[in-house]
């Protein structure tokens, strides 16, 4: 369906809340190298060329004070030390809680340390808290305190009751990425169609012309879409596009 849209002279891109390495083997499937957005807007990239087109790290003060007040609040946090290293997760403590699975799956790139805050250089791609939102809210207040308009909150992803909450670097939206991405490509919001499938997605999904939904969503994010598609089982990307490509949808 990509290989399709290309043909046709449309433009593409993918925008994740994945780090370039984790995001690497879908990547390679795809074996084209239009330009990429990996984790939620905070770097834009033509992934085989390595050609960097924007770049918004966390700077080492704001990502020490969201660690400091994370600890005192005994919210469990992980340090993502860079865009490209390997192992750039670093932790403090064992975590049990629903999102075990993903510390699970990206356990080829976590370090256990003392102290987290020894990983922590001029600047790091990110720092993520997993917790009661509430809890994690008031980080988010105290943090603003001192370093409002210097981070990016994103709620990502809610389980049973615990928010996986990331920071990054100023304007690291999905729709900020966007942006950029409309001036690259010379086009404009009303022409764009977007898949999204959790609440970092509802900032795109609120501005652009054919917003979608995979099925699998939760509700708060169908409820802003246009279409809802079939789910990632069933391959709902690739019927959506198709949709479109037929002018069912648009």
């Amino acid at each position: 369906m990509i290989a399709r849209i290309l043909r046709k002279g449309l433009k593409f891109s993918i925008f994740t809340g994945r780090n370039f390495h984790s995001a690497r083997k879908y990547v390679k499937e795809i074996n084209v190298d239009f330009p990429m957005v990996f984790q939620n807007g905070a770097l834009i990239m033509k992934p085989f060329s390595g050609e960097i087109l924007r770049i918004s790290p966390l700077k080492e003060e704001v990502a020490r004070k969201i660690i400091n007040v994370a600890r005192k609040r005994n919210i469990f946090f992980i340090l993502f030390t860079s865009f490209f290293e390997v192992r750039d997760m670093v932790i403090e403590r064992r975590y049990k809680g629903p999102f075990e699975d993903y510390l699970a799956a990206n356990s080829w790139r976590l370090i256990l340390s003392d102290d987290v805050l020894k990983y922590v250089r001029d600047s790091v791609a990110e720092v993520a808290l997993i917790g009661k939102e509430e809890g994690i809210l008031e980080v988010v207040r105290d943090v603003e305190r001192e370093h409002l308009g210097e981070f990016t909150g994103v709620k990502n992803t809610v389980r049973d009751g615990e928010v996986f909450y990331e920071f990054f670097g100023p304007d690291s939206t999905k729709a900020k990425a966007l942006e950029f991405l409309l001036e690259h490509f010379g086009t404009t919001l009303d022409r764009v169609a977007f898949i999204g499938d959790s609440y970092n997605d509802l900032s795109l999904m609120e501005i652009v012309g054919i917003p979608i939904a995979m099925g699998n969503s939760p509700e708060d994010v169908k409820n802003k879409a246009k279409f809802v598609t079939l789910s990632n089982d069933e391959a709902g990307v690739a019927y959506a596009i198709d949709k479109i490509l037929k002018g069912e949808w648009g």
